[in-house]
């Protein structure tokens, strides 16, 4: 097998930042009243977002683990406990900021806690169904719950997300990395890796399919293939399969060639999703959120390695920083979207009592307008910015300085690698 010389890939850091914000303006899409539709559209394309993070999780991570023969650079055990110490620092100080924010903006009910169930957006609710969402999670299945976050395994649970919803992404991440030692090496030695992609794609879109066929539109199916670790581990096999792919100096110049046709072609996935959407949401939702736009993901993602390092070391500083707290940008969001609500609203209404729109409790209930997202984005990605910093990465150096020490390790995985 032919092999590339390692290098960063600064257009990845890059991309992996920009989905990181292309999800939290998807979270927070619904507070601003006067976006235009077609905006609206195609950022409630964020699951395109996530697909596109977790291939590209798969290719950065066979890049760094991997030697020139394909082969681990350490042992499984090592590697995944590595992994872990990145993951772990940021669940858990997220899990704890939403668990703050719980209980600074809801009073404890002694019933239990209301929790958030992934429907069918577009089927509408039964009566039995609405009925079943509006039933409080009594506290000691809350409790057990919060066992499966601190256990990393609440991706597993397809009823319901509660606390930092979008943690379900560290949960399956975890399933991913575990994978990984036994996967990675015999996806490198794959010589029909064209075919090897389109068997992966075939697979990923097989339960979506059959969801549709049977008409299973219930929360729980909605659940499973929203967020269980084996329904979306063919996207990360899909990115340790593109980078099998580079392999090739003959695809790798390909690439580098035909970069911007080849990654504006995977962009209009995003448009294509949103049409197919409004074309028949109801039949092709599944589809759409799994498995059908995984070609264009690929391209976006290819088209991003084929960009050369920034001349400037100021430029390549930032995208090394920027693509380091990718991470903390996905789980720090979702608990902040509530209070930064709250704040806006307030001092909106404080400034300019005639945006207050309609009555009631007005300065909790008006929609923001649209230009505030500018001052949240730039909020979220500062806090993760010194989250990464001054809390996860010195966490993280500090748990991997007590791991037993291993006469397989080559090099410690830096912090771009993780």
């Amino acid at each position: 097998m032919a092999t590339l010389q390692k290098r960063r890939y600064y257009g990845l850091e890059w991309l992996r930042f920009l989905m990181a914000l292309w999800m939290v303006a998807y979270h927070f899409g619904g507070l601003y009243g006067d976006m235009p539709g077609a905006l609206r559209s195609l950022i409630g394309m964020g699951f395109f977002a996530t697909s596109t993070f977790f291939m590209l999780s798969g290719f950065l991570l066979a890049h760094v683990a991997l030697d020139h023969a394909g082969e681990m650079k350490t042992r499984g055990p090592i590697f995944i406990a590595k992994r872990l110490c990145n993951l772990y620092p940021i669940h858990v100080i997220t899990l704890l900021l939403s668990l703050g924010m719980l209980l600074i903006q809801y009073p404890i009910n002694p019933e239990g806690v209301h929790v958030y169930f992934n429907t069918h957006p577009y089927l509408p609710l039964s009566d039995e169904a609405r009925a079943v969402f509006k039933e409080r999670l009594s506290w000691p299945s809350a409790l057990a719950h919060i066992g499966l976050q601190l256990s990393l395994l609440q991706a597993w649970e397809p009823r319901f997300l509660w606390l930092n919803g979008a943690s379900w992404s560290i949960s399956a991440l975890l399933f991913f990395y575990a994978c990984f030692p036994w996967l990675a090496p015999r996806l490198m030695r794959v010589q029909r890796w064209g075919l090897a992609l389109l068997a992966v794609w075939g697979l990923y879109a097989l339960g979506p399919l059959i969801a549709t066929l049977m008409g299973s539109f219930d929360y729980i199916t909605v659940g499973m293939l929203h967020r269980n670790p084996l329904f979306r581990l063919p996207e990360f096999v899909a990115g340790i399969l593109l980078y099998r792919a580079l392999q090739s100096p003959a695809v790798s110049e390909t690439f580098r060639r035909l970069r911007y046709p080849l990654l504006a072609l995977g962009l209009c996935g995003i448009p294509v999703g949103a049409w197919l959407l409004r074309l028949d949401g109801l039949h092709l939702y599944y589809l759409t959120h799994n498995g059908l736009l995984l070609p264009f993901q690929a391209l976006v993602l290819l088209g991003a390695t084929a960009f050369a390092a920034p001349s400037r070391q100021r430029v390549r500083d930032w995208a090394q920083r920027l693509g380091e707290a990718a991470l903390c940008i996905f789980a720090i969001h979702t608990p902040l979207i509530g209070p930064f609500a709250r704040l806006t609203r307030a001092a909106l209404s404080s400034w300019d009592q005639g945006a207050v729109m309609s009555g009631g409790n007005a300065a909790l209930k008006f929609a923001l307008p649209l230009w505030t997202m500018a001052f949240h984005l730039a909020a979220i990605v500062a806090l993760a910015l010194l989250m990464q910093r001054f809390v996860v990465a010195p966490t993280r150096r500090w748990l991997e300085a007590r791991l037993p020490s291993s006469g397989q390790l080559q090099g410690r995985l830096t912090t771009a690698e993780a």
